[in-house]
């Protein structure tokens, strides 16, 4: 995980001829200075730029490069010269030594500015070199995801795997690298305003801040929470395809006029509960497990067949009297289904009315949030008065309701949670209403089928009755084809249950292989690694605070905190309390620190660090001082800092003068006519 700046070469092409400049880097500390205006901030953006960064400073998909290659440039005696075309070019490295090559245009006739072209070689540096090249894409979608994207090489070519992390938004995807350039690359306008860095926040990625950091050292607590949240997920959702199955099986069964009963309503480990469920039937007004009936009626039937079957004369007296037996038990049970008809009349009244109860209180509770978000926006209390709705607006004062009871008006959060906690009342109701509609649909189906078997049953015995004496009876068939047919739809019944609660003993197993792996992951937010990375950088953050002069309170009480890694003192992140020159110091050592962390520890911070006005006119010249004596201390390291000023020169010459550094001085315009016979 490794990026090395070689080389920058910026060119732009006027009427005089072609203007430019070229940037030799190497390791160690790279100060670059140019007065202010002079085009310095123009490189830095350049560098960006090539390197399809430009959405790390904006959304926008304007160039983002000053008029300096763009438009027109400043010669040294302040007169302006069109630019007919620019480009940039960048040699990098990675940790393997392979070295590329990238150029971008800026502002070429013909030729579109989100075409990137690479050479795979240095050719920069060794113009006589010869390589192939590759054209990509960037800022189009996919530049990031596709194999010709330009920012797709990139992560390739320094060496990460970016993590996949939640949005706001629809999927997951990949964290974007302009979320993590922030910590190693301090840009002049926006870069300095906030520790560790200034994000963008408009990708909506969750959380960008911390899963940027936990990105940068490694860490494996984002890995872990992602677990842990998928984990969770699913064990939501093996309870959701539990119920689903339970609910379906309690279905089945009232639809053929039976409960169901025993089963766990919860995913379970224990696969012997789930054999303990059980179908009963109502019989004679008392509930009777289906295995009782079907005994019974097995024993009807194999009685019927032993016996023969009757002349109609020899039944006839029982026929009639089943007769009056059956037409007493069909008004019954008409009565009982138009009673279930009246009921269901009712619950569907009670459901529409739950149903516009509903609505209203979703309307209530907008309006009282819009009322509490212009209350925010308005820094007021806002306008609530005892004389006016603060919802429907309309005056109190002519109610019949007493004003007195008024005068203490509710403040708007308790009102939003008042009516919250309705909504979330009448939506339970609503719920059970709705079972208990079902539940009567499927009564009245049951009920309207066994009136249909009774009617079936008079008109064989009528048919019985009206026929020869002498003949069999179709009543003590018709008995036995019934029975015959119900036991069938009972079996029917029970082995259809059993074939649904065989998906129970699926999902039992997996809700046990989902709890062991539960128990697998550390309890713990952070691994033992996590925590001595977290530890090792706040020590170096307290160490580099120290050495840069941070006084407004003793570094050694600084710490890193677990949840935000932001600064902290004491629990409480450092804000407003800290000065502006003190700030930027903490800056300074959090940004070293993080690169000096992956000098012993495995992170994925690629082991360079560009500060772009590190000064900020706030800290003192022996504090940047002593910014620029660290940052040459990487040199041995193979690690590189690179730092863009426009320090006073008087004061940074004695300072460089003493550091082992690479030193890239403009004395006036950094853009400069470029020799004939120079590369381009």
């Amino acid at each position: 995980m490794t990026l090395r700046l070689r080389h920058l070469r910026l060119r732009a092409l006027t009427q005089d001829g072609l203007y430019g400049a070229d940037f030799p880097f190497q390791a160690g500390l790279n100060v670059i200075w140019a007065d202010n205006t002079k085009g310095k901030s123009t490189s830095m953006q350049a560098l960006l730029y090539v390197l399809g960064m430009e959405k790390m400073l904006s959304p926008s998909r304007e160039v983002p490069v000053p008029h300096a290659l763009t438009t027109y440039l400043l010669r040294d005696d302040e007169s302006e010269l069109p630019v007919t075309s620019s480009f940039v070019e960048l040699e990098i490295e990675n940790g393997a030594g392979t070295i590329v090559t990238v150029r971008r245009p800026i502002k070429e006739p013909g030729i579109d500015t989100r075409l990137v072209t690479v050479w795979f070689g240095p050719m920069l540096t060794e113009p006589s070199a010869s390589a192939s090249s590759r054209q990509f894409f960037v800022r189009d979608p996919g530049a990031f995801q596709r194999e010709d994207g330009f920012l797709h090489f990139l992560e390739a070519f320094i060496g990460w795997d970016m993590p996949v992390v939640r949005k706001y938004e629809g999927p997951e995807g990949k964290l974007p690298l302009e979320t993590v350039f922030p910590l190693f690359w301090v840009e002049q306008k926006r870069g300095w305003s906030t520790i560790p860095a200034a994000i963008p926040t408009y990708l909506r990625v969750r959380d960008v801040q911390k899963r940027a950091v936990e990105f940068i050292m490694d860490l494996d607590v984002h890995t872990l929470e992602l677990q842990r949240q998928r984990l969770k997920e699913k064990i939501e959702e093996n309870a959701r395809n539990w119920t689903g199955v339970v609910d379906e099986m309690m279905r089945v069964a009232r639809r053929a006029g039976g409960t169901l009963s025993g089963l766990p309503p919860r995913p379970t480990m224990d696969i012997d509960s789930l054999e303990r469920w059980t179908v009963s039937l109502v019989q004679d007004d008392d509930d009777v497990v289906v295995e009782t009936i079907l005994a019974a009626l097995r024993g009807r039937v194999a009685a019927l067949t032993e016996a023969k079957v009757p002349e109609v004369g020899e039944t006839a007296d029982a026929l009639t009297a089943e007769l009056e037996a059956l037409g007493k038990d069909i008004d019954a049970r008409n009565q009982k289904r138009l009673e279930i008809h009246k009921v269901r009349q009712l619950k569907d009244a009670d459901i529409v009315s739950l149903e516009r109860r509903i609505t209203q209180l979703k309307e209530d509770l907008q309006k009282n949030q819009d009322v509490q978000r212009l209350q925010r926006y308005a820094g007021t209390a806002g306008n609530l008065t005892p004389e006016q709705c603060p919802t429907c607006e309309q005056s109190l004062v002519d109610a019949l309701i007493s004003q007195e009871v008024l005068e203490a008006v509710m403040p708007i959060e308790d009102n939003i949670e008042y009516v919250r906690s309705q909504l979330k009342m009448f939506e339970d109701i609503l719920k059970r209403e709705q079972a208990e509609q079902r539940r009567l649909e499927d009564l009245s189906v049951v009920a309207a089928g066994e009136i249909a078997q009774l009617y079936t049953r008079v008109r064989t015995i009528r048919t019985d009755l009206l026929g020869p004496s002498s003949a069999p009876s179709a009543a003590a068939v018709e008995e036995r084809v019934r029975i015959e047919a119900r036991i069938r739809d009972l079996e029917g019944l029970i082995a259809s249950l059993g074939d649904t609660a065989s998906r129970l003993h699926i999902l039992s197993a997996e809700f046990t292989e989902l709890l062991k792996a539960g128990r697998l992951l550390p309890s713990d937010k952070m691994t033992a690694d996590d925590k001595d990375k977290l530890d090792a950088l706040t020590g170096s953050v307290r160490q580099l605070a120290q050495a840069f002069g941070f006084t407004t309170f003793a570094p050694k009480d600084l710490t890193i905190d677990e949840d935000s890694y932001r600064p902290q003192k004491e629990g409480y992140e450092i804000g407003f309390e800290t000065s502006a020159s003190d700030a930027i110091r903490l800056k300074w050592a959090y940004q070293l620190g993080l690169l000096e962390l992956a000098r012993n520890y495995t992170t994925n911070h690629p082991g360079m660090l560009l500060l772009d006005e590190p000064r900020q006119q706030s800290s003192s010249k022996v504090s940047f001082g002593h910014l620029l004596e660290r940052a040459a201390s990487h040199r041995g390291t193979g690690q590189q800092v690179i730092v863009s000023t426009s320090e006073d020169i008087d004061t940074l010459t004695p300072i460089l003068a003493r550091l082992s550094c690479k030193k890239i001085i403009f004395d006036g315009y950094v853009l400069q006519p470029v020799e004939t016979h120079a590369p381009a």
